[in-house]
């Protein structure tokens, strides 16, 4: 065989825009979870050759955490803002978290709830990796959050009693289960009233 004639049977890998299949895996994964969503479903939904996606990411799992890194800089930079945002109190912040929380989860264009507790709902034991990239980064979210309460605590937005990391956790489980309400259809309004409950709770320094 011809070095011609081999080039053209091996053929050359296809160029496909990474970022643009990644958002299609997202949503599917978001929606049907890892273990439910197969290699053939993600050719169907991304468009791209199946010897394209190991090519780029070896295997299902490559490409989910391909997937939730992909997450983590779209969907999670977007709702931690203003968590990030130094110019708004510790209050405005985790209201602003609540509300893009309400925002994002219900949004119509968007599987619904959040992906990193949607994705994991379905993880079976023999993906203990794949949950184990899911719970890192929860709980680094949950570490941002926490650190961002103590810094309120220090500058004494807070009551004196407060224990940051109980409270972050509790905006966490709000969150959480705000998530599942949203998998079960509830909608924004409902979202903003459990963001309201939680928030009529703040414990403001006196």
């Amino acid at each position: 065989m011809t070095e011609t004639k081999a080039r053209r049977r091996a053929g050359r890998p296809r160029v496909f825009d990474t970022d643009a299949a990644l958002d299609k895996a997202v949503r599917l994964f978001w929606q049907r979870g890892y273990e439910a969503t197969s290699m053939a479903d993600l050719v169907a939904e991304t468009g791209v050759a199946a010897a394209s996606l190991y090519a780029a990411f070896d295997n299902k799992a490559g490409l989910f955490a391909a997937v939730i890194e992909r997450y983590a800089a779209t969907f999670s930079v977007h709702l931690y803002a203003p968590i990030n945002d130094p110019a708004l109190s510790t209050y405005e912040a985790v209201k602003g978290l609540l509300e893009r929380a309400a925002s994002s989860f219900s949004e119509p264009g968007t599987p619904a709830g959040c992906f990193m507790y949607s994705a994991a709902a379905a993880v079976s034991p023999a993906s203990a990796a794949i949950e184990c990239l899911l719970r890192d980064k929860r709980i680094a979210a949950e570490a941002l959050l926490i650190e961002r309460l103590r810094r309120g605590a220090a500058q004494g937005e807070l009551a004196a009693n407060t224990d940051p990391a109980v409270l972050g956790k509790f905006i966490n489980t709000v969150m959480e289960g705000m998530s599942v309400q949203a998998r079960d259809g509830a909608t924004i309004d409902e979202l903003l009233s459990i963001a309201k409950m939680a928030l009529d709770r703040w414990p403001a320094a006196i």
